[in-house]
């Protein structure tokens, strides 16, 4: 096996452990949301076109060069989101992995908001102030990576958050607490 292969074998199980993880949380319906991880020679391993996160397998992830095409034998498509992903790589060098999820309690305050600022400790410590931005989802892969320059998590409205980390723990760990700020939020405003 090559170096490269052995790459994608680790980096498809760690996807795979993180799909099932997002689901688990309900930060993802059952065929919603993406996930990838960056290819040391380009482009990245990334969830199939409407794979369920929480049965994700070798199968149902795809290798993509940088520009976006399947990298490898015939099968699923990639994620429709591979631009988006691909785009905060480019614009984010320190970025090894992106989870794209819908956290149900931060998309409602981003109906409202435009920008999600903690209360809660956590929420302040790993995420500072949230932008929350338009984007058609068409045209939001530029924004979204812009957005990710300067945070470790946007959230585009009435969409979901684009959350990108040094491993995909990391973009976990953002998605998972942003979903708690808001949570926060919205039930100390009852």
């Amino acid at each position: 096996m090559t170096a490269n292969r052995d790459q994608d074998d680790v980096a498809a199980e760690l996807l795979i452990e993180a799909g099932r993880d997002l689901w688990t949380a309900g930060l993802v319906t059952s065929h919603g949301g993406n996930v990838s991880s960056r290819r040391g020679r380009g482009g990245a391993l990334i969830s199939a076109t409407g794979a369920m996160l929480g049965r994700l397998s070798t199968d149902t992830l795809v290798p993509v060069n940088a520009g976006g095409r399947p990298d490898g034998v015939p099968g699923p498509e990639p994620s429709s989101d591979t631009r988006i992903h691909l785009a905060i790589y480019r614009a984010v060098p320190e970025a090894a992995a992106v989870i794209h999820a819908h956290p149900v309690h931060a998309i409602a305050m981003g109906f409202d908001w435009d920008v999600i600022a903690p209360r809660n400790l956590e929420g302040r410590l790993f995420l500072g102030r949230v932008p929350v931005i338009d984007a058609e989802w068409e045209e939001s892969a530029e924004p979204v990576a812009a957005a990710l320059t300067e945070h470790p998590i946007v959230l585009v409205r009435g969409h979901g958050s684009y959350a990108r980390g040094v491993d995909i723990w990391d973009a976990l760990r953002v998605t998972s607490t942003l979903e708690e700020a808001a949570h926060i939020i919205l039930l100390a405003q009852r």
